[in-house]
């Protein structure tokens, strides 16, 4: 089972910050193959004793959902794994083939993996990849909570959404100071306002030689997502509207309910402010409908017969 080397690039920021956008950049390049979000690679690791074998942490995750949304027969990959003696990574290594040769991408140079929880598990990617790239795409929160409020996960009302924002962020700024010769930030507002100026610098970080299709950002397949609103701009060029959507989107309350927690920190990362230290903070009544409307949204999310299910199983039943 030996398969040509893949050397990799792992994107990773806030969700709804670009992430995918910028792997569907990368993945237009002739030499790489971007695979769909993978947060399964080291949840598998979670808890697992470092002799587990490294074919039952593949296993744990070949009927996920996430992983069904790659398309790969698991039948067929748990026989193939289980006749290779493989390490961890060497069988995550096999899974990335298996998906090129599934869309036609014939002997991958470059794996572009564009999962935004990347950033939590830097050192961990890092360990197994010793020849990895990270990218940190940072975009301006504002425009993060417009983007995540519409849809049917993630934080529910504005409040929460900044301090969403401000956590995520905090792993991606960390990451950079751990190794800032193999992390490059990537502005998503640069991204989509000046693609040809901004992508030839990112696919030099990651070893590549710019090529003008990549500017049709279609190097990814949209994915099997019951949520179409988070593939709705997979496989079209960058905008420069998309930077600035979440102006007319929001309410001017919003946007200063959203600076009054978050002021201080997007004007470290260069983004004007509206309000900045006059931004009025949440008021009580705020706090108590903010409060009632997540509980609401949480019960759609998660309804009784769900959770009656989830503890039936925890019993044994």
């Amino acid at each position: 089972m030996t398969q040509p080397e893949l050397r990799s690039v792992f994107i990773g920021g806030c969700p709804r910050s670009g992430t995918r956008h910028l792997g569907a950049i990368l993945g237009a390049h002739p030499e790489c193959i971007c695979v769909p979000e993978s947060s399964f690679k080291t949840a598998a690791l979670a808890g697992a004793p470092a002799s587990a074998d490294p074919r039952d942490l593949v296993g744990s995750f070949l009927d996920s959902l996430e992983f069904q949304r790659w398309g790969l027969d698991a039948r067929l990959l748990r026989t193939e794994l289980q006749a290779a003696e493989l390490t961890y990574p060497g069988a995550l290594l096999h899974l990335i083939h298996r998906y090129a040769e599934s869309v036609h991408r014939a002997a991958p140079r470059v794996w572009i993996d564009h999962t935004p929880s990347n950033v939590h598990s830097a050192v961990t990617l890092s360990e197994m990849f010793p020849a990895a790239r990270f990218l940190h795409i940072v975009r301006d929160g504002r425009g993060v909570a417009a983007s995540v409020l519409r849809l049917s996960w993630g934080p529910n009302t504005i409040a929460r959404a900044a301090h969403w924002w401000a956590e995520e962020l905090a792993f991606g700024l960390a990451q950079e100071a751990w190794d800032r010769t193999r992390v490059m930030r990537v502005c998503y507002e640069d991204l989509v306002a000046r693609p040809a100026q901004v992508v030839p610098s990112i696919a030099d970080f990651c070893g590549l030689d710019f090529e003008p299709a990549m500017l049709r950002a279609d190097g990814i397949p949209p994915p099997r997502d019951p949520d179409r609103r988070r593939a709705s701009l997979v496989g079209r060029p960058s905008e420069p509207s998309r930077a600035t959507a979440w102006e007319r989107s929001l309410s001017a309350r919003q946007i200063e309910i959203f600076e009054s927690v978050a002021a201080d920190l997007l004007g470290y990362l260069g983004y004007s402010l509206r309000f900045g230290s006059r931004a009025r903070p949440t008021s009580r009544i705020e706090r108590i409908g903010f409060a009632l409307y997540e509980a609401y949204r949480g019960r759609l999310r998660n309804p009784p017969q769900h959770r009656s299910e989830r503890r039936r199983r925890a019993r044994g039943g």
